[in-house]
């Protein structure tokens, strides 16, 4: 792995990021702290039966964010360089320094000090816990298993009239993080995905889908001819589908549509978003914004997780939290910074990249599973819609107010009875949350997402 940093150097990502600190203070820097990344992945895409094309992807690079103490309080800036040399370093640091002179300094400005780091044994119990595991995939492996997922799909049904291509892609990727508070620790991790979509009909008839899987390593996705006839059934039911009157009904979203609900909050929640104003849940902490039988939590240490992780973007101990507690908002998730401003203690939810300023984003969002299989939640449904697809992304984040194109399937009598598109779903946040009326127990993973159908009553739906 070293050779992907710097040719011929036998330094660690951890040495290059210590060093890094190390010069930005001796250039200035009264507080520092640097990220070193490798990046590392291919993707191979194939359409009716012909490679059509395989990239690779090899960045490299090392940011600082240095930190100035001036009359006014810190001020800091940040940059990045692929050049991990002596010099590039050096030159990376003056460049930082130099621009943090320019810089508005900021009273409430958190350098790296002061963080609650995981401790060097909670260190090596997580590397024993989670020993690094490569993807397991090579290119012809990956363009192999794409074949069989295209070849699945489009020998399921002579409905099926197209194909938009499958893919898969896989990875790794390794991160060390320093400061200058003397914590430095490094952590890696690998992901793989195979997709298809198809089409079935002919002109406005025409229908598409699509279907996909996704894992930490390649044994872990599901089967590619599994895939392939996922894709082909969602399609080949669409076929059909023809528009829906105006109403106020229950809707149901599918899993994979529901990881958006999960979204929305999570951005509703976000310490900064708190901080600007920006946010329709402003006032929301220790409130019931949710009914009782909701509850969601944000594990970084989950069984094969994709979103695990020991420590954050500042080098803060993550711990597993209840975001909802019985539908009470328990907190905002925060970085150092917006935990000072708004008076709470660090959530360790910093996201950070080489560059920039420091967001916040979660680990492993989980929704807890209900008790009721989707078949029995519609049986309480005398006429409600079935969401498999939404379109445009019509949300205030200030308001909460809600709207969006959608397809799905019309429920009537508690069953579904034919698929419905070109309509609109609306409302607010707030209440959509409010009224959410089931849960199923049909919890599935996309990415660090894990939810079940949802069902929310009383939406707006806008049609013919």
């Amino acid at each position: 792995m070293s050779e992907l940093i710097h040719k011929g150097s036998d330094r660690s990502m951890k040495d290059i990021a210590s060093q890094l600190v190390d010069i930005a203070k001796q250039s200035g820097a009264c507080h520092a702290d640097a990220l070193s990344v490798i990046d590392t992945g291919e993707s191979v895409d194939v359409r009716h039966g012909k490679l059509e094309s395989i990239e690779r992807e090899d960045s490299r690079g090392v940011g600082l964010r240095a930190f100035i103490d001036t009359a006014k309080g810190l001020a800091f800036a940040s940059a990045s360089t692929s050049d991990v040399s002596e010099k590039g370093l050096k030159q990376l640091a003056e460049q930082v320094i130099n621009m943090a002179n320019i810089s508005e300094p900021d009273p409430d400005a958190m350098p790296p000090v002061g963080a609650e780091h995981p401790t060097s044994h909670e260190l090596s119990a997580w590397q024993k816990k989670h020993p690094h595991q490569p993807h397991g995939w090579t290119t012809e492996q990956a363009k192999a298993a794409t074949l069989s997922c295209e070849d699945a799909a489009l020998t399921y049904s002579d409905k099926l009239s197209n194909s938009e291509g499958a893919s898969a892609s896989f990875g790794e990727t390794r991160i060390a993080y320093a400061a200058s508070d003397g914590f430095v620790a490094d952590y890696e991790r690998a992901s793989s995905s195979l997709s298809i979509s198809v089409i079935a009909g002919e002109g406005e008839s025409m229908q598409r889908d699509y279907a996909y899987t996704r894992a930490k390593q390649a044994n872990g996705l599901r089967n590619a001819a599994e895939v392939g006839q996922e894709a082909s059934e969602r399609t080949l039911r669409l076929l059909g589908a023809s528009e829906i009157s105006s109403r106020t009904t229950t809707v149901i979203f599918e899993p994979r549509i529901a990881t958006s609900i999960l979204s929305h909050l999570a951005s509703a929640i976000n310490g900064r978003a708190i901080l600007q104003k920006r946010s329709f849940l402003n006032d929301a902490v220790n409130k019931n914004i949710f009914p009782e039988f909701i509850h969601i939590s944000d594990n970084p240490d989950y069984p094969d997780g994709m979103g695990n992780r020991l420590f954050d973007g500042e080098g803060t101990h993550c711990q597993a939290r209840n975001i909802i507690e019985a539908g009470r908002l328990t907190g905002f998730l925060t970085d150092r910074y917006a935990a000072k401003r708004l008076g709470t203690t660090p959530t360790g939810h910093a996201r950070r990249g080489l560059t920039g300023d420091t967001g916040i984003g979660t680990s492993n969002l989980i929704l807890q599973p209900g008790k009721e299989s989707l078949d029995s939640i519609l049986h309480d449904i005398n006429d409600g819609i079935l969401i498999t697809e939404l379109m445009g992304f019509g949300i205030n984040g200030v308001t909460g107010d809600y709207s969006r194109g959608a397809a799905g399937f019309l429920i009537e009598d508690g069953k579904l009875s034919r698929p419905v598109q070109a309509f609109t779903i609306a409302g607010n946040l707030k209440d959509m949350f409010a009224n959410i009326s089931h849960i199923g127990n049909d919890l599935t993973w996309f990415g660090s997402t894990a939810v079940p159908s949802i069902a929310i009553a009383n939406m707006t739906i806008a049609g013919q």
